[in-house]
């Protein structure tokens, strides 16, 4: 009795947290097409801090690693057989998000950064209307989650890249923080990838 009662109090304090929440509005950044972004008002957009040229090579590098990724855990896969459960995972999460890309498109951002320079190496293309959700930060969490059982200075570098790519798609104005949002937990529950999944 005494666990059924600690869960009830708990959960009414989550549903009366909850309630107060939606009654408080942050302070945003205000975009031309009305969308208010909190993300937009804490992170500088690229493109006004380092011109155009420059945010798309930043844009393109930041992005590459992340590509060059899913190309190795596939040559990891058929050389060694390791990482099977993280290669399907990846590829199952990005074939979803290309299944669902349409299904609601917002407004872009101010000072949108959505293409990489001209002749660059790439895997993919950028897509101006892709904001739902991050697959840059939902590749970087689910990486780093892999990355669990590995020595400490890898899950260091994992978890850096989470903060890099979040800070990256927000100062390219590439994805709203709700993406970032959603890409942080896309990957932890909606392709039901366990947290214990690791890179052997």
């Amino acid at each position: 009795m005494a666990r059924r009662l600690v869960a009830l109090s708990v959960m009414l304090v989550l549903y009366g947290l909850a309630v107060a929440l939606g009654q408080y509005s942050f302070p945003a950044y205000r975009n031309a097409s009305g969308v208010e972004d909190l993300g937009h008002l804490a992170v500088p957009p690229l493109l006004v801090v380092a011109g155009r040229e420059t945010a798309e090579y930043v844009f393109w590098l930041g992005t590459l690693p992340l590509e060059l990724f899913f190309v190795v855990i596939a040559l990891v896969i058929l050389f060694t057989g390791r990482g099977i459960r993280l290669g399907i995972c990846l590829y199952v999460a990005y074939f979803l998000h290309w299944l669902f890309l349409n299904a609601t498109t917002l407004p872009a951002p101010d000072h949108i950064v959505w293409q990489f320079p001209k002749g660059v190496f790439t895997l993919g293309k950028p897509y101006p209307n892709d904001f739902w959700f991050s697959g840059h930060t939902a590749n970087a969490v689910l990486i780093a989650l892999a990355a669990g059982s590995a020595r400490p200075w890898i899950k260091g570098l994992a978890w850096g890249n989470v903060i890099f790519q979040i800070l990256l798609v927000l100062s390219t104005r590439t994805h709203y923080t709700i993406d970032v949002l959603g890409g942080f937990s896309s990957r932890t529950r909606s392709t039901g990838c366990p947290w214990t999944w690791s890179l052997s």
